[in-house]
């Protein structure tokens, strides 16, 4: 009886072990699917977010923003010390316009935004600061010609200067170029920078910079909004709350001559010290489908008409005004707008030149997703107050197709509505589409064209 008792004993507990080696292969193997699952997960994760940072680069290359707003400098690298990024637009078009000189057709280059090469870079220093730098010229593709700016003149002793350096040489990194610190309290870059108020134009129209019909073409000439300015000096303040912001304070021209001086010889246009000196203030908010801004401008301008006889201006005229706009996500939409006012007015600017020495002016527009691609439409009005029927209204179709992340198919449709004493010619990310021919005539115009980023 003992002994069957411990037979059966050990019987049971052969067979519980042999249960366990069993069941171990289908424990194991339930575990390693639960890791193969969360490492799947993991890796999805990482792919989306990577993905996430490639679009906002892209965003912040054709726009120029919203870098700023997040604290930083547009352009400006996120990654390890010491790098050294190219980068770059190349964009093409073909469009057929008519601006009051019958219909032509063209090869132009930055239809959906300005062709450029850029070079930015950052450095750690040590205690949570950075050296950045970043230098971005214009290309045109349709010539193989740098797309300079014009030269703004300082007056020493009747030569051309930039502090020390005398030159009367092409600008070459037009678009912009700076350098300086960026810190956890901020960004502090000195040089040729885009202005807060632009880049917030920019950023309230579906169409970005460019396309036939985007409002940032037209609003920005109320209150002689400042595009980029020269010698200045720009603060951007880290993200906080969804709230951030950027100061941009300019010298001017540089002129140092303490008179008022003819800006070329024999010429009835002159200047003075305080050419172009002023400042722009752009306040930012964003989170969750909101993106919001508030700014505001006071800039000198660089000249002013004083002929010997007849009406003359007195001094330079001050350019001033303010702007709010955003854009809010709906889903299956992205709804933006945005609404300027300004003057330029002082020196007797507003009896003697006069044009938008009152200005107003307002936009609509819309982002709707429509396959690989996006369906863009946009309607704005300017109100010129100084002179009468010299407003304009202006109307955007576009069409945005990805063959791949980077690169972009476009097409686009434009119109100006050009009141009686109207002139407004229709422009695009990298060219005015023609001047009109006649007050009051409406330039319209259709392009194809192809974006890649780089």
């Amino acid at each position: 009886m003992t002994t069957t008792s411990t037979n059966l004993r050990r019987w049971g507990l052969a067979c519980l072990i042999a249960s366990l080696f069993a069941a171990a292969p289908a424990f194991a193997e339930s575990e390693i699917d639960t890791l193969k699952r969360e490492l799947a997960e993991q890796r999805q994760l990482i792919q989306q977010l990577l993905k996430n940072q490639e679009e906002q680069r892209k965003t912040e290359i054709q726009t120029g923003g919203p870098a700023r707003g997040a604290g930083l400098q547009m352009g400006v690298p996120t990654g390890p010390s010491g790098t050294l990024t190219i980068y770059g637009v190349a964009d093409v078009s073909a469009s057929t316009v008519n601006s009051g000189f019958g219909q032509k057709s063209t090869i132009g280059s930055g239809g959906m935004s300005s062709s450029r090469i850029g070079f930015k870079g950052e450095k750690e220093l040590g205690d949570e600061i950075k050296a950045v730098y970043l230098m971005e010229a214009g290309l045109l593709f349709d010539t193989g010609s740098v797309g300079t700016g014009a030269i703004t003149p300082g007056i020493n002793n009747t030569a051309v200067s930039s502090g020390g350096q005398t030159s009367n040489g092409s600008q070459i990194f037009s678009r912009q170029i700076y350098a300086g610190l960026a810190t956890r309290f901020g960004t502090l870059t000195a040089g040729r920078q885009y202005a807060g108020s632009y880049t917030s134009s920019v950023m309230s129209s579906a169409m970005g910079a460019g396309f036939f019909g985007s409002s940032a073409g037209l609003l920005p000439v109320i209150g002689g909004m400042p595009t980029r300015l020269n010698n200045s000096l720009v603060y951007a303040s880290p993200k906080v709350a969804g709230f951030s912001g950027q100061l941009t304070l300019s010298s001017g021209s540089e002129n140092n001559v303490n008179m008022v001086t003819p800006v070329a010889a024999g010429s009835t246009t002159v200047t003075t010290d305080k050419a172009g000196r002023g400042g722009d203030l752009a306040l930012y908010y964003s989170a969750g489908p909101l993106n919001a801004t508030v700014t505001a401008w006071n800039v000198d301008n660089a000249s002013y008409v004083a002929p010997a006889t007849g009406p003359q201006e007195t001094g330079l005229a001050k350019r001033r005004g303010w702007q709010v706009g955003g854009s809010y996500n709906l889903g299956f939409a992205t709804l933006y707008g945005n609404y300027v006012a300004g003057r330029i007015s002082g020196g007797n600017y507003e009896n003697v030149t006069g044009t938008l020495s009152k200005a107003e002016g307002w936009s609509i527009s819309a982002g709707i997703p429509v396959w690989r691609g996006k369906a863009l439409v946009s309607y704005s009005q300017l109100d010129d107050k100084s002179i009468k029927n010299r407003d304009a209204n202006l109307l955007g179709l576009a069409y945005m197709y990805k063959l791949q992340d980077s690169t972009t198919l476009y097409g686009t449709w434009g119109k100006v509505l050009n009141k009686t004493n109207g002139t407004y010619s229709l422009t695009d990310g990298g060219n005015l589409v023609g001047t009109v021919a006649k007050p009051g005539y409406d330039p319209s115009g259709y392009m194809l064209g192809v974006n890649h980023v780089f």
